[in-house]
């Protein structure tokens, strides 16, 4: 099915309960994401923003209900376990094949990805000798490779200079305006756009 430039992509979270214990966890939450907007998760660290998108990603196992569409999904984890021995350029290539992305399309993107976050001249240094800014980076990229219709990042400004965030930051308030974006984040002021809706977890409980 071809996707039209204007079309809305949504996800809908109805009564989501993932309880670890009885003060940990997230409980009866019910919501909605919808593309046009960047979606901010807010909250302290335990809170339950990862706990959701790990949920929408089908990570772990939960109650209740997400109705979203099979539309491609580009997820960046808050730490990202890279295998070291490869290079930069080895790893995107191997997320570029899991993606189905064909030799010439993904060698194209691969190179414009490593421009934009300057990481071109580093593309055959192995990733354990990255710097944790840089891992952070190539993080980033493996999440936007193949054009995704739905970005889920969890705190991906962590480890990013200024420069990089000021970078990051504007180019995803643009994906926003076609794409469904949800971050997790302490920082939702560095997103400066008036199109966001912040939606804050306290003890579980999610606040819009």
């Amino acid at each position: 099915m071809k996707i039209m430039k204007n079309q809305s992509i949504s996800i809908c979270i109805n009564e989501l309960t993932k309880e670890y214990t009885k003060q940990k966890g997230i409980f009866n939450v019910s919501t909605e994401f919808n593309s046009g907007q960047i979606n901010l998760l807010t909250g302290n660290n335990g809170s339950g923003k990862s706990t959701l998108i790990k949920c929408i990603m089908k990570l772990i196992k939960y109650q209740g209900r997400i109705d979203k569409r099979r539309y491609r999904i580009g997820y960046a984890p808050e730490k990202y376990i890279m295998p070291e021995y490869m290079t930069i350029y080895e790893f995107l290539k191997a997320i570029g094949r899991i993606k189905h992305l064909y030799t010439n399309h993904l060698n194209i993107e691969i190179e414009d990805e490593l421009k934009l976050f300057n990481l071109n001249k580093n593309l055959n240094k192995p990733i354990k000798k990255l710097s944790n800014g840089m891992k952070q980076k190539v993080n980033i990229i493996q999440a936007l490779l193949n054009n995704p219709k739905i970005i889920i990042l969890d705190e991906p400004l962590v480890g990013l200079d200024f420069d990089s965030q000021l970078h990051f930051t504007k180019r995803i308030v643009s994906l926003s305006k076609e794409k469904l974006v949800i971050i997790a984040t302490h920082y939702p002021e560095k997103f400066r756009t008036k199109k966001k809706k912040i939606y804050q977890f306290i003890d579980g409980k999610l606040e819009c």
